[in-house]
């Protein structure tokens, strides 16, 4: 039997977390396999009804005190007899160790695009803004060493895992080609996020622009679109916008919309029946500095909504369409282009608006939880013969 571990920091939380039940639950369709979550958080009031069929949650330390989180997750690999330990986003302390140890086979998963980190370094030298100007601001302030960073975390974490999981081919070639890496002699594999296809999506809608995500300001970076519907507020008098999600930063980006006197503007905070507002919206919008595989608008285009983006990641031309058939693109970070954009999506007839629904809709039946599980089954199966053929040998 296969046993296969995912560590998360919170379950579930996000995107990230909702993969992890996708591929558990269907997994859990085949006698062979035993999935396991270990986490530093249970949050039990958003775990899917039924998980202790599919899936067994272990508690393990913060990430904060690192050396004790390895330790426990060792002792859970020995205990738990694990053949498969799939990171989320960042190794574990000493995980060279760790596989040494146990011959556990350890997976990176990558959710976001390549390279993200350098944007969750500059967020934490400008934290304290008197540090910032002291110690980092010469140093930092152009990105290049952000992401000369970023770039030595992605090669170690490549080096230490036995499979690098990328969310787009664009990615993986990126990756080759920064790292002059064979192109068929690698340990990279490509596994899109998956999406449910929705079996009745609704397709007439109501005058309702939705976001959707963490309110994590410097990801997310919500501000800009908060800036936008302040160009376009006035000529869209029938509209409103409807902000979705928590976080962090959910108070300043309130006190924002109040600074900039926003009208027809709703913040809804986490919610249990996002299902209900996509039915509802008729364009969903992101104005993210960075983003993997943005699960906000293919959840949207299963719901026939219209996508609205910058073109800041290959994820994201890859889920909108460059071409415009599913969705659409801005140039990054062009508010005043992201406003025409948003206006000429609003003032489109029905049956414009109709067709991109549908064209997003038949878009997303190419990720489907059943097809992109596959592909983890696929990658869990040959890590699992290699294990096995190196304990006979």
């Amino acid at each position: 039997m296969e046993r296969i571990a995912f560590i998360h920091n919170s379950f579930p939380a996000g995107g990230a977390e909702r993969i992890t039940v996708d591929i558990a639950r269907h997994l859990s369709t085949f006698s062979a396999y035993r999935m396991f979550v270990y986490t530093s958080r249970i949050k039990k009031e958003l775990l899917p009804e039924g998980y202790e069929n599919f899936m067994t949650i272990r508690l393990i330390p913060s990430q904060a005190i690192q050396s004790k989180r390895s330790k426990t997750v060792e002792q859970y690999i020995v205990e738990d007899k694990i053949n498969i330990l799939v990171q989320i986003g960042k190794s574990l302390y000493d995980i060279e160790g760790i596989k040494k140890r146990t011959a556990c086979k350890i997976v990176l998963a990558c959710h976001g695009e390549v390279f993200w980190q350098r944007y969750n370094i500059m967020h934490n030298r400008q934290k304290n803004r008197l540090l910032w100007y002291l110690l980092y601001k010469r140093a930092y302030s152009n990105g290049n060493l952000a992401l000369k960073m970023a770039k030595e975390r992605s090669l170690k974490q490549y080096q230490s895992c036995d499979a690098y999981t990328l969310l787009c081919d664009d990615y993986r070639n990126e990756f080759i080609k920064v790292f002059n890496l064979e192109p068929e002699n690698n340990h990279l594999y490509v596994i899109p996020n998956p999406e449910y296809p929705v079996d009745d999506p609704q397709l007439q809608k109501e005058k309702l622009i939705l976001f959707v995500g963490r309110f994590e300001n410097w990801s997310k970076r919500i501000d800009r679109l908060l800036r936008i519907w302040a160009r376009v507020q006035n000529k869209l008098p029938d509209y409103r916008l409807v902000l979705l999600g928590d976080g962090a930063d959910f108070k300043a980006m309130r006190q924002l919309s109040e600074d900039l006197k926003l009208q027809r503007i709703s913040f809804e905070g986490r919610r249990n029946d996002v299902e209900s507002f996509y039915r509802r919206a008729s364009v969903v919008v992101l104005t993210s500095q960075t983003e993997g595989w943005p699960l906000a608008l293919t959840e949207a285009q299963a719901q026939g909504c219209i996508g609205l983006a910058f073109d800041s990641t290959a994820g994201i031309r890859e889920v909108l369409s460059p071409d415009g058939s599913c969705g659409f693109l801005v140039p990054s970070f062009d508010e005043s282009a992201y406003a025409d954009k948003l206006l000429e999506i609003c003032s489109m007839s029905e049956d414009e608006q109709l067709a991109i629904r549908k064209r997003g809709i038949v878009k997303r039946l190419a990720y489907t939880p059943t097809i992109v599980a596959g592909k983890w089954k696929e990658l869990f199966d040959k890590l699992y013969q290699e294990q096995n053929n190196g304990k006979t040998a």
